[in-house]
């Protein structure tokens, strides 16, 4: 199966609110490298969570607030059991400070991509088409959940969940 049709068919579930441990960053378009900024905030994100005694309760995510055409605003974190003490709100952070966030609850559009991760624009692509078809809007700021390491598994193995909310 080639990435462009990898995955699962989309569907609806109901999120409970998440709380999270994250890093939030802007950067043009232009010089965007989401694996380079993935790399050096999720490993700030993992030792804040060590060092405060926070519990993971959930993959890696990066969450796009904002992406393209001019710039791209995202959100590395990982889920936690329960809020993390000792850390700011994410919406008072400096950009690529460590804070404390929630991924959002309520009715969510999910589907799996199987594949590497340049193939995930297929996800997203059946995503909008699935949800208005399904009598839903899009929400703002999907995120994607990478299920499985790169360092772990193959490329072609490699399990992203995208999660878009609607309403």
């Amino acid at each position: 199966m080639d990435d462009s049709t990898a995955g699962s068919d989309p569907r609806l579930m109901d999120l409970a609110p998440q709380p999270t441990v994250a890093a939030r960053v802007q950067q043009s378009f232009d010089q965007l490298d989401v694996g380079a900024l993935f790399g050096l905030h999720m490993s700030n994100v993992a030792d804040r969570i060590a060092d405060l005694g926070g519990t993971p309760a959930g993959p890696p995510y990066a969450r796009y607030h904002e992406f393209g055409p001019e710039r791209a605003d995202i959100e590395f974190g990982i889920p936690v059991a329960s809020p993390v003490p000792n850390l700011r709100p994410l919406a008072e952070c400096e950009p690529g400070e460590v804070g404390a966030g929630e991924l959002p609850g309520g009715p969510a559009a999910i589907t799996l991509h199987v594949g590497s991760y340049p193939g995930l624009g297929a996800a997203y692509e059946r995503l909008q088409k699935w949800i208005p078809a399904h009598g839903h809007a899009p929400g703002v700021a999907p995120w994607e959940s990478y299920i499985n390491d790169p360092t772990e598994v193959a490329e072609a193995d490699l399990r992203t969940e995208v999660i878009w909310p609607v309403s």
